[in-house]
């Protein structure tokens, strides 16, 4: 009977160990889920954090050709450039006058928009006397149906808008 006893209180604690290790897995399964869902988070800021990063500087480079060409700046060939890509004259191969210079910068720099960012569009509207607004568009995957902060950009778009004057 002794043997019995011993060997029933053997039984318990094993199942008491094999119950310890079920709920310890179940705890690592939740807590590498969390690290997983933390690094897919990360990762996804990262890219949104990249696009931001290209938005930047295309308005940037848009300015800088703007300063570039003043005179085709004071003649109002920046005033309404579209999303579309004009055909142009290669005006580092030959020489071009302002306004042929803008067409030039305008389908260089919506060339770049579009191989830089998904679905990159960019357009720039104002003249010299008000100013100028570069905006860039995008679409991001990621957006979790959230809207753009900024009223006029559809849904699954981001933009980006910058203030200018040459």
């Amino acid at each position: 009977m002794k043997n019995a006893f011993s060997l029933k209180k053997q039984m318990l604690r094993n199942g008491f160990s094999l119950l310890e290790v079920l709920i310890t897995i179940l705890v690592v399964s939740f807590g590498l889920l969390g690290m997983a869902a933390l690094i897919i988070s990360g990762v996804r800021s990262n890219n949104m954090a990249h696009y931001r990063s290209v938005a930047t500087k295309q308005a940037e480079d848009i300015a800088d050709r703007m300063r570039a060409n003043l005179a085709g700046v004071t003649a109002g060939d920046y005033n309404d450039l579209t999303a579309n890509i004009p055909t142009s004259s290669d005006c580092m191969a030959t020489a071009c006058s302002a306004a042929q210079m803008a067409a030039y910068d305008h389908a260089q720099w919506n060339t770049a928009n579009s191989r830089l960012l998904p679905g990159g569009q960019g357009t720039v509207n104002g003249n010299v006397a008000a100013g100028y607004t570069i905006t860039l568009r995008w679409t991001e995957k990621d957006t979790n149906d959230e809207a753009d902060p900024n009223p006029d950009c559809p849904a699954n778009t981001r933009c980006f808008a910058a203030r200018f004057a040459p």
